[in-house]
């Protein structure tokens, strides 16, 4: 749904909203979005764990017990690699209306089920404060104006 919202606009701040509402809102067309992170260099699971916490926390208005499962899982999977995630570890997670699965090289560690966690992922990457403006830029350069 992204790419298809995005194939018309320009790029610019009605393609950047358009691209965030796209991706946190989970219906029939857009049931999940998914972030495929791949490590560049080696970090222990709790500071990977914490960082992505931190991103998620001021943007959840749910439980912040919820955000605790998301660091454990991120943590245990983690620590099936000695608890350092070393260059080339990918962590996957796959954002629903439900919530938030997240799997460490290809092993899914399990899915934190609250109502808004998946959103909230998506907007630290997504939204106006994006973690990774970088992210936002290629997405939008890539499909604004692409037609597809």
């Amino acid at each position: 749904t992204a790419i298809a919202s995005l194939g018309s606009l320009k790029k610019g701040k009605d393609a950047q909203s358009t691209l965030r509402d796209s991706s946190r809102t989970f219906n029939s067309f857009t049931p999940k979005t998914s972030f495929v992170l791949e490590m560049t260099f080696k970090a222990d699971g709790k500071t990977i764990a914490e960082a992505i916490a931190d991103g998620v926390k001021p943007r959840h208005s749910g439980s912040p017990a919820a955000v605790t499962e998301l660091e454990n899982l991120i943590v245990e999977g983690v620590k099936g690699k000695g608890g350092q995630a070393t260059k080339g570890t990918i962590f996957r997670f796959d954002c629903d209306a439900e919530g938030i699965s997240v799997s460490v090289d290809g092993n899914l560690q399990g899915k934190v089920a609250s109502e808004g966690m998946g959103s909230a992922l998506v907007d630290v990457f997504m939204d106006d404060k994006a973690v990774s403006p970088q992210l936002v830029d290629s997405c939008m350069e890539t499909w604004c104006g692409s037609g597809l």
